[in-house]
Order: structure tokens, then sequence, then C-alpha cells
């Protein structure tokens, strides 16, 4: 399943699964899943309307997403005064006529500490995410650009005319240690993080990429529909 993109597995469809594959009795896999748990090899957890299996490191990774999310939305600190004028007067200078929707997302990342720009083929996404980067730049903030892989890094940074890294250059992996050298301890240093092609990401990384997110920088977080 993890695969297939995700962190967990309901309860009910393990223990049915399990007992189909190997057919074992019920009762074993409910006891083994729950020896699992008291070995803290699985996390056991509530949802909506089932019982979520987790291998603990995922459940890790989800839980400390969510708290770095939260820690990353607080109050800003990379201000925009004045945002309407600045987006203004960054519209006008790229010489670009934005859609009112368009437009405001540029004034959402102005504005908001976290962002998600969603959109596909043909949507202007790039021209968006060029316009949201020369409205930080106007404010001499740091701005990183980041994408899950080589190729996307690439075409990010033709589109944009910056820099762009893979993640894993971004928050300095290094092989021997099998490990980020950028983290809670060593933050990035930036006011602006644009990430692009998000989906690509996986649990892990994105659970690296955010504990390294400096809490007084601004997200932006780019993905196609």
């Amino acid at each position: 399943q993890i695969d297939d993109g995700h962190v967990y597995y309901p309860r009910r469809a393990l223990v049915e699964q399990t007992c189909s594959q190997l057919g074992i009795a019920e009762e074993f896999v409910e006891e083994a899943v729950d020896c699992l748990a008291r070995e803290e090899r699985v996390v056991l957890e509530e949802l909506d309307d089932e019982i979520g299996v987790y291998l603990t490191r995922f459940h890790h990774y989800e839980s400390k997403i969510a708290y770095y999310l939260r820690i990353l939305a607080s109050p800003k600190s990379v201000r925009c005064p004045k945002a309407d004028e600045v987006v203004e007067k960054v519209v006008s200078r790229l010489g670009i006529t934005l859609a009112e929707e368009q437009l405001e997302a540029v004034r959402t990342s102005a504005t908001s500490k976290v962002m998600v720009l969603t959109g596909g083929p043909g949507t202007g996404k790039t021209t968006i995410l060029n316009a949201i980067i020369q409205v930080f730049a106007e404010n001499k903030a740091k701005i990183l650009l980041a994408a899950p892989t080589g190729r996307a890094a690439k075409r990010m940074s033709e589109a944009i005319g910056r820099e762009a890294r893979t993640i894993h250059r971004l928050l300095e992996y290094t092989p021997k240690d099998d490990g980020f050298a950028r983290n809670e301890d060593n933050p990035l240093a930036c006011g602006l993080l644009v990430v692009d092609e998000a989906s690509m990401m996986d649990t892990m990384l994105a659970y690296h990429l955010l504990k390294a997110g400096p809490l007084r920088a601004a997200l932006v977080v780019a993905r196609r529909a």
C-alpha cells in the first residue's frame, strides 16, 4: 500500500486480507496486530469510521508533518506591507495580465504563511509562481526554490529564471550518513520557500523538508491538479 501512496491500512481490511492470503483464523491475526502495537512496531489510530494501522515510522512522519504545518502557519514574519500595491507593481513590471483568480493567488501568497497552488497544464501556474517570487524579492526576502526530482528542478529553474535544487540537495543529503544536514537545529535560511511538483514528494521527504523549514518563512507548495 505504501507504493500506492497510502500511509496506513484499515484494520478490518488488513485482518480480512491476511486471513484470506494465509488461510488462518481471524482471532490469530487480531492477536498479532495487537502484539505488534504493544511492541510499537505499528501504531493503531482511531479515524473517522475505522482504525488505521500504521507502520510506526509513517505514523511519526504524518503526525510531524501536521505539527510542522501548524507551526509554520503561525503569525507571519516576512511581512509584505501594502500587499495589493506591491502585487500591482510586480504584475505591471512583468508586463502580464492575470485573471482575477490568478491575481488572488498572488495576493494570498503575500499575506499567508502557507499556501498550496494547484493547477493543470495551461492554467498559468508558472506565471503565478514567478509573480509570487517577484513580490517577495520586492521585499528583499531570500528565496529558495526546490522540486523533488532533478528534472523537475531543472524545468523550474528554466521557467522561473532562478536556481532551483532538488529537495535532497537543498536539505544537504549525505549518502554516507544517509541523512540530511538541514533540520530543526540547522534550518534553511530563507524568507520564502517554493516547492514545485509537490505531489511527487513522499511522506518521508515532506517530513524532512518541513522539519528544516524556517519558522519565519513563507511556504508555497505547487502541485498539478
